[in-house]
């Protein structure tokens, strides 16, 4: 499994919108992503 895949089985429940904009912030994921998982417009 890559970030992408964890991050979409693990969030919410385990990872909050926190880790996910931190994984981007990390460049483990794309905006694009962290919005996508998150389903808000803008993750910053």
């Amino acid at each position: 499994m890559n970030v992408y895949e964890l991050a979409q089985k693990y969030y919410p429940k385990l990872w909050d919108r926190t880790r996910i904009e931190a994984l981007a912030a990390a460049g483990k994921l794309t905006e694009d992503q962290a919005r996508e998982i998150t389903q808000e417009p803008n993750a910053e």
